[in-house]
C-alpha cells in the first residue's frame, strides 16, 4: 500500500463512527427499543418510523466500508513489529474480518424489519431482536482482535514500537468492556439489558473510543515507518 492509501484506509475510522452513530440517531436506536416491549410497542417503533431506519441503516452498512479500512491498515502497521511471529498481525486481521458481519448482519436485519412495518407485531418483535442480540453479545471477535493488538503492542522489540505501550493496555481495557454484552441473552431490563448501561452505553462507547484513538495511533505509525524507508 501507498503512504496516501495507508493514510485515507486510517482515516476509515472517524468515517466509520459518524456514519455508524448519525444512522442510530436517524434511526432512534439510541438507545435501542427495550427489550421488555410488548410486540405491539416494538411494531409501533418500526411502523412510526420506518423511512428514518431505512435510512439510518443504510448509514450502518457505510460505515463497514471505514472499518474495513482501518482493520487492514492496522494490520499493514503491525507487521513492521519487532516480535516473534506474524501471529498478531494475522489474528488482528481475521477477527477484524469476521467482527464486520456483526456490524452488517444486524443493520440488514433492522432494515428489513423497518421495510414491511405492517406485518404481523410478534414478526416485527422477533427481527428486532434477532438484530439486538446479534451485535450486543458479539463480544469475542472484538475481544481477539483488540487482544492481538495489544499483544503485538506489548511485545513489539522496536526501539521505537508501531503503538506506545499505553495503546496495548487501552486495546485491552476496551475488549473487556464488551463483554458484558454476553448477558443481555439472559436479562430484559437493568444495565445487562441490550440497551442498558453496561451492554449499551458503556459497550457501544468503548467501540467508538477505540475507532477514534486508533486512528492517531495508525496515522503516527504510518509516518514513522515511511521515514524508515
Amino acid at each position: 500500500m501507498s503512504l496516501l492509501d495507508q493514510k485515507i484506509c486510517a482515516w476509515g475510522g472517524p468515517f466509520c463512527a459518524a456514519t455508524l452513530g448519525v444512522g442510530l440517531l436517524m434511526a432512534g436506536f439510541v438507545p435501542p427499543p427495550g427489550p421488555e416491549l410488548s410486540a405491539q410497542q416494538v411494531a409501533a417503533v418500526y411502523r412510526d418510523n420506518a423511512m428514518l431506519i431505512r435510512l439510518g441503516m443504510i448509514l450502518g452498512l457505510a460505515c463497514i466500508s471505514g472499518f474495513i479500512a482501518l482493520v487492514c491498515v492496522i494490520t499493514t502497521q503491525m507487521r513492521h513489529m519487532h516480535v516473534a511471529s506474524r501471529l498478531p498481525a494475522d489474528l488482528q486481521l481475521g477477527a477484524g474480518a469476521i467482527g464486520v458481519l456483526t456490524l452488517m448482519f444486524p443493520n440488514m436485519v433492522l432494515a428489513i424489519a423497518a421495510f414491511r412495518p405492517e406485518r404481523d407485531p410478534a414478526l416485527t418483535q422477533m427481527l428486532n431482536d434477532i438484530a439486538w442480540l446479534l451485535v450486543i453479545p458479539a463480544f469475542p471477535t472484538f475481544l481477539a482482535q483488540f487482544g492481538a493488538i495489544a499483544i503485538g503492542t506489548l511485545t513489539d522489540k522496536r526501539p521505537d514500537p508501531i503503538f506506545p505501550r499505553w495503546a496495548g493496555y487501552l486495546n485491552i481495557w476496551l475488549g473487556l468492556l464488551l463483554v458484558p454484552g454476553a448477558f443481555a441473552y439472559i436479562f430484559r431490563t437493568g444495565p445487562f439489558a441490550w440497551n442498558g448501561l453496561l451492554s449499551f452505553w458503556i459497550a457501544a462507547s468503548a467501540f467508538f473510543v477505540w475507532l477514534i484513538v486508533m486512528t492517531p495511533l495508525t496515522l503516527s505509525a504510518i509516518n514513522r515507518t515511511a521515514r524508515e524507508g
